[in-house]
Formats: structure tokens, C-alpha cells, sequence
């Protein structure tokens, strides 16, 4: 059994994998924002399950983040997985809008990280899980902001991987691919919608993202809980820098890592650090 803490547990990723670690006998903390106001019952629906705990945790607040850490207890392993998106034509999310998600997606990473690392390097182990995206490698209109968020991620997440493979913390990218999910309907649009018209055939490009992601999926997101289940019972020293999660069996974000990964190798042999490559 291993003791995980799981941000952004109220729907999504986060919740299947909570119900997913739970079921195989581990130790779950399950985290959101306001588990007893308005995730009353997201989080009762989880306290209900063996093995499951619901603390509450901010990602955009250093405060809540250093709280719950200590209320946890010791930590096997960390699932960043709490994220926002705002989606439109770039003019038209505003300055505040980016950085709020940019706040959530990449600096609530930092601010778990750095809450829970002093005590992983200390008893060199630990997991970091860190979900990102297959537009953490590509990149689409509408949805081009919230992919500068995840390729942030990816960098930070590589960063961490390099930084601690000496310390014996392990540091993996997850990268789901297109999941049925509330993403199109649900999301925020940009704030200055008026900008798109002068975009001429992109000016409803909106609209026809919310429609095409309204579709039936028959993709089944519990694939990325069962992904991030295997990392961590994996092995140390097992586990992969990324791992894609893909319903589609698209080849790119593959193509892309592998890559990147050679990339990777060449740069880090050529400055005297080939020891930290994949």
C-alpha cells in the first residue's frame, strides 16, 4: 500500500484515479477546493470510499497547499493534476484570464512540488506525477492558450526530472489525449469575445470547437487513471519521462517525444550531464 495525494479530485482525471487507487488498497488523499461548501457532495461521494480522504487544497494559494501537506502525512507519491482552461482566439482571453490559469496549471505545480519535496528527498523516494496533455506538444487554435499552459508543464515537469534523479524522486509526465469529457460546454470562453470578428472564417471558431467536443466519445477516460495506477506501482528506477494516453492511437505526440527525448540526449551528453538522460 502506498499513501498518494491527488490535487483536483472533485471531477475528471483526478476522481477516476482516486477511485482507481482506492480500489487497488492504497492510501488515497483526494484534494479540492471547498470540499465542505460547494464540493459538499463530490467530496462526500469520495469519503464514502474505503480508503479515501478528502482534504481541502487550493493549488493557487501557498497556504492551503502547505496545510494540507502537512495534514496528509506522509507521501509515497503526488498526482498534479488540478488544472483550468480558457478557451477562445487568443485576442480575446485577457491578460487576467492567462494568468489565472497559468496560477492553477504550472505555479500550483511549483507550490505542491515545493510542499512536498524537503520530505521526499529526505528519504530518497517518491513519486511526482504530472498531468499534462497532448497539446502539451501541439498546438490548436482556440484551445492555443491552455496549450502554452501544459507546455509549461512539460518543461517544468523535465526540469524537476533532471534536477531530482540523483535524490531518488522519480518525476513523470502524463499526457491525456481527446477524452469524452465537459471540456468544450464547460470551460470559460475568452472575455473579449468582440475581438473575434475581425478574424473573418475563424470568427465562429469558437462555437464550432464547443460543437465538434460535444460529440459522443466512446473513449473511456478511466485509461488515464490506469496509467497513472501503473506508474505508481511501478518499480523505482522503472518508470518512463512521459507517458502518452491516447484513445485515438494518434502517432504525433509520440513522434513527438521520441524526438524530443533524442534532442534531449544529444543536449545533456554535450554539456557533460549524460547521466541524467532517458
Amino acid at each position: 500500500m502506498q499513501s498518494v495525494l491527488i490535487t483536483g479530485t472533485s471531477s475528471g482525471f483526478g476522481r477516476l484515479t482516486a477511485l482507481a487507487l482506492a480500489s487497488r488498497g492504497h492510501r488515497v488523499i483526494a484534494t479540492m477546493r471547498d470540499p465542505d461548501g460547494k464540493n459538499r457532495d463530490k467530496a462526500a461521494g469520495l469519503r464514502a470510499v474505503k480508503g479515501i480522504e478528502v482534504l481541502a487544497l487550493d493549488v493557487t494559494s501557498e497556504a492551503s497547499v502547505d496545510a494540507a501537506i502537512a495534514a496528509a502525512g506522509e507521501l509515497d507519491a503526488v498526482i498534479n493534476n488540478a488544472g483550468r482552461a480558457t478557451i477562445g482566439l487568443a485576442e480575446t482571453i485577457t491578460p487576467t484570464q492567462l494568468a489565472r490559469d497559468y496560477d492553477t496549471n504550472v505555479i500550483g505545480i511549483q507550490r505542491v512540488n515545493r510542499a512536498v519535496l524537503p520530505a521526499m528527498r529526505a528519504r530518497r523516494r517518491g513519486l511526482i506525477v504530472c498531468v499534462s496533455s497532448g497539446l502539451g506538444r501541439i498546438v490548436m487554435p482556440v484551445v492555443g492558450l491552455y496549450a502554452s499552459t501544459k507546455w509549461a508543464v512539460e518543461a517544468l515537469a523535465e526540469t524537476y526530472r533532471y534536477d531530482l534523479k540523483p535524490t531518488g524522486v522519480e518525476v513523470t509526465i502524463v499526457q491525456p489525449g481527446a477524452y469524452p469529457t465537459d471540456f468544450g460546454s464547460q470551460e470559460p470562453a475568452g472575455a473579449d469575445q468582440a475581438r473575434a470578428a475581425g478574424y473573418g472564417p475563424l470568427a465562429g471558431a469558437l462555437d464550432g470547437f464547443k460543437e465538434r467536443t460535444s460529440k459522443p466519445n466512446a473513449a473511456d477516460p478511466r485509461q488515464v487513471a490506469d496509467a497513472i495506477v501503473t506508474l505508481v506501482e511501478a518499480p523505482p528506477g522503472t518508470r518512463p519521462a512521459r507517458v502518452s494516453v491516447d484513445p485515438t492511437g494518434a502517432p504525433l505526440v509520440v513522434r513527438l517525444n521520441e524526438a524530443h527525448a533524442q534532442a534531449q540526449r544529444d543536449l545533456l551528453s554535450a554539456i557533460g550531464m549524460a547521466a541524467l538522460a532517458d
